[in-house]
């Protein structure tokens, strides 16, 4: 899109506009404008039309003689129509201008219908009956909420099932209970879900919508709502209203007119169990820079480091759950919290993408100190000891820890030069004791050390400038109080004297998941259908609206915290979740839930169908068993999945085609193409894996007692020196010898290492007795026959054995020890 209009590559010879419709429409025209600009007069004047239904075989529209030609804009204003003789019943459209004006750029608008889809779940909606008379609208203390749980699992015994993942501080249970057709087990082929709230006792709103969730799934499915239904035979729904019960208790003793931000926020212990979880983000990221991931170090099921796992700064609460996500193979949750208005996706925790390492730095002083030796050879060194190796000359006792260096005996490592008798070595000509030493001209005694000019006692030392007596340690530089929530505040590219244009880098972003585009689509899902979590004029709930009126952000960019419950739970297991943030007000009057069950529950129905997205199978071996852990990869996502115990996997992925890798100990691994398409429900896509070869070499050690095995050989008579692998050893046991003695084999080691030199000796004048022939006569050239040593004369050769190099060889090619580790 370019200036309000759709304008292709003008590189490209051949142009076409292409539309998805998802599904079967029937197109019946389409209306065309021009480019919406002021200055230029773009528009097409005439196309062809092309449609398709699985977007590789495409048939133009044709009038029985010849393609045909649409005529389309005479000016850039005005519309126009072009209705379709007959409606094409198809999925996709083509539009592919033919002639234009001035540049090829066109608005355009595509009329059509799209046929009913009797499987589709929306079209059904209008079945269901969703009556509130019979939900709880109140708030609970822990004992009424227990009270009603077993409530509704007396209800609706077949599908609901009550269990504790745990205990808190204070001794109470953090309730669970799972809604399915079959809640005592986990079914092969049904993803499991989850909902969290109560992370923080005085979030008062997320504990009562689960709360309310579980009523109205419960009483839903007794009445046969086909929707509610669907969703309780086919996932595996685990809710959990109240993860910290000690602080809830302790919020609604108080009240909510009286509870205060952080009442009962913390656990008993004081504990804030959203970010006290392990962070995992460190030891990946550590890995990824040094380039160990996924060959060394794996991208997924990251292991908790072993200080981490005891330490006794981790809640009680928060052992309890990271036991619960590993005990059940979740595939897509959310947990519900308050004090804003939107949904916020991984990474929580925030490290730039480009790392300001030693290496990093080091290099680009290397190449900086190359460039001046090219450029500035001829001129001499500046004067009292400074050296030109940096971007900036810092004042007295600071210290520049971004670009900058300090003065007097320190050294000025980038592009610019010291005052008083220093060079002025940039692209501009000093003026009166100022050196230019960027782009821009600096003004009195300031310096233009980076890309924008400082000010009085301020230093550019990244990005923005700092005040005094401040350091930029980061990319955001505060003034008097912070200027944003962002990590970066770029000031904008200015003009030096000659009308050139400043370079700006671009600004760095902190690093995002492997699944950041499907991240971003799950928090749509759920802001979107929210009713009013996208009404984002007013702002958000303490200051301007962050989300850009759409309701989603990215954790990191937010306000970033180490350890959360989502980073781990990507990290550690195969679950993503996201955090839902409710509302302003955290513990809302309960005449007030009423209207927050309306505003959630379309959402919250709608996130749980999400977890029937990308693919889903089962890994088997040929003998049709179950194989458990095996490694599930998509090419172009750095981030696996593993198999369940009972051998299936789910893959949320956004629609297209993916080539799937399935990798299992002992087996070879097996790759597949798999399509996801925009229909509901995951595509199916299982594996059966064959053993491989170094599992069948395990077995055969086994059944020998991992002892040394004779290989058979191929080649001609003679001695062979047949190798097995051993463990992490190679073992050497010849034909029809025993293996020799520990004093023999000494010995002979001794005898090795004494008789070397005297051969290496006797080679030195066998070189030097080589004689060349004479240029009239044609004789062969002659060596003196000296003994000589082999390279394999070093190794050791025990009794009935040979030093013949084929001895090795031989027994070698009998036997393929070539392999790669991937295919194990």
């Amino acid at each position: 899109m370019h200036g309000g209009a759709w304008c292709p590559n003008p590189e490209d010879n051949i142009h076409w506009f292409e539309m998805d419709a998802r599904r079967a429409t029937e197109f019946t025209g389409i209306i065309t404008q021009g480019r919406d600009s002021r200055n230029e007069s773009d528009f097409v004047t005439s196309y062809y039309v092309q449609f398709s239904n699985d977007s590789r075989e495409w048939k133009t529209i044709h009038d029985g003689y010849s393609d045909w030609l649409f005529f389309a804009n005479s000016d850039k204003d005005t519309p126009v129509l072009n209705q379709l003789a007959e409606p094409i019943l198809a999925r996709y459209i083509r539009v592919i201008p033919q002639s234009w004006n001035g540049s090829c750029c066109m608005r355009l608008e595509v009329l059509g219908c799209p046929l009913p889809d009797p499987t589709s779940a929306y079209q059904r909606l209008q079945n269901e009956v969703t009556p509130v008379q019979y939900l709880d609208f109140r708030h609970h203390n822990y004992s009424d909420m227990v009270t009603m749980m077993k409530s509704v699992s007396e209800e609706c015994p077949n599908i609901t099932s009550m269990y504790s993942l745990g205990r808190s501080s204070n001794g109470l249970d953090i309730l669970a209970m799972v809604i399915s057709g079959n809640p005592t087990e986990h079914e092969i082929g049904e993803p499991e879900f989850r909902y969290t709230a109560g992370l923080h006792g005085n979030e008062a709103t997320g504990r009562e919508m689960v709360l309310l969730l579980l009523q109205y799934l419960c009483k839903e499915y007794n009445d046969g709502n086909p929707r509610v239904r669907r969703l309780v035979e086919g996932i595996r729904i685990h809710l959990v209203p109240s993860l910290n019960p000690d602080g809830q208790e302790k919020a609604l003793t108080v009240g909510s007119e009286l509870s205060g931000w952080t009442t009962g926020h913390w656990t008993e212990d004081g504990h804030d169990i959203f970010q006290n979880f392990p962070d995992l983000n460190s030891v990946l990221w550590e890995a990824e820079d040094k380039g160990m991931v996924p060959k060394l170090t794996p991208n997924h099921h990251v292991k908790i480091p072993a200080d981490q796992e005891g330490d006794d700064r981790i809640a009680v609460e928060t052992r309890a759950i990271i036991l619960w996500m590993e005990s059940h193979p979740f595939v897509l949750g959310a947990n519900f919290q308050g004090g804003e208005r939107f949904v916020a996706y991984p990474y929580d925790n925030h490290r730039l993408t480009k790392t300001a390492s030693a290496s990093t730095r080091e290099g680009k002083r290397e190449r900086a100190q190359s460039r001046k030796k090219r450029q500035y050879e001829e001129f001499e060194e500046p004067v009292e000891d400074h050296r030109n190796r940096g971007y900036q000359q810092p004042e007295e006792d600071q210290w520049n820890r971004g670009y900058q260096e300090p003065e007097e005996d320190l050294w000025n490592r980038g592009y610019q030069q010291p005052e008083e008798d220093q060079w002025n070595r940039g692209y501009q000509q000093p003026e009166e004791d100022q050196w230019n030493r960027g782009y821009q001209q600096p003004e009195e005694d300031q310096w233009n050390r980076g890309y924008q000019q400082p000010e009085e006692d301020q230093w550019n030392r990244g990005y923005q400038q700092r005040e005094e007596d401040q350091y930029n340690r980061g990319y955001q530089q505060p003034e008097e109080e912070w200027r944003g929530h962002g990590y970066g505040h770029r000031e904008e590219e200015e003009e030096d004297d000659r009308g050139r244009v400043g370079y700006a880098e671009p600004e760095d972003e902190p690093r995002a998941t492997a699944d950041a585009s499907f991240f971003r689509w799950l928090a749509i899902s759920y802001a979107s259908t929210h009713l009013s979590m996208t009404y984002t004029s007013h702002g958000s709930c303490h200051g301007d609206d962050i989300t850009g009126g759409v309701g989603i952000v990215n954790r990191a960019k937010w306000q970033p915290v180490t350890g959360s419950m989502n980073d781990f739970s990507y990290l550690h297991t195969n679950c993503l979740e996201l955090s839902v943030f409710l509302g302003c007000d955290k513990f809302p009057h309960q005449s007030e839930l009423v209207i927050e069950w309306e505003k959630n529950r379309e959402a919250m129905l709608t996130f749980m169908e999400q977890v029937q997205r990308g693919i889903r199978g089962v890994v088997k071996d040929n003998e049709g068993n179950p194989i458990a852990n095996a490694t599930v990869s998509v090419e172009g996502v750095n981030h696996d999945v593993s198999t369940a115990v009972t051998g299936d996997y789910w893959r949320l992925l956004n629609p297209g085609e993916y080539r799937v890798t399935v990798r299992a100990e002992g087996f070879a691994p097996l790759t597949k193409l798999c399509v996801v398409g925009y229909e509901a429900g995951a595509t199916t896509c299982s594996f059966n894996l064959a053993k491989s070869n170094w599992d069948r070499i395990k077995q055969i050690m086994a059944l020998h007692g991992n002892k040394p095995i004779r290989l058979l050989s191929h080649g001609n008579g003679g001695t062979r020196r047949n190798m097995v692998s051993n463990g992490n050893r190679h073992v050497a046991h010849p034909d029809r010898v025993t293996a020799m003695s520990p004093e023999l084999r000494r010995e002979q080691k001794k005898e090795l290492r004494l008789d070397r030199p005297r051969r290496l000796r006797q080679q030195r004048p066998m070189r030097s007795t080589t004689t060349l022939p004479p240029t009239t006569t044609p004789v062969p050239m002659t060596t003196e026959a000296e003994p000589t040593t082999a390279w394999y004369d070093s190794w050791f050769i025990g009794e009935g054995q040979t030093s013949a190099p084929e001895s090795f060889t031989d027994s070698i090619l009998d036997y393929k020890y070539e392999y790669k580790i991937d295919d194990y």
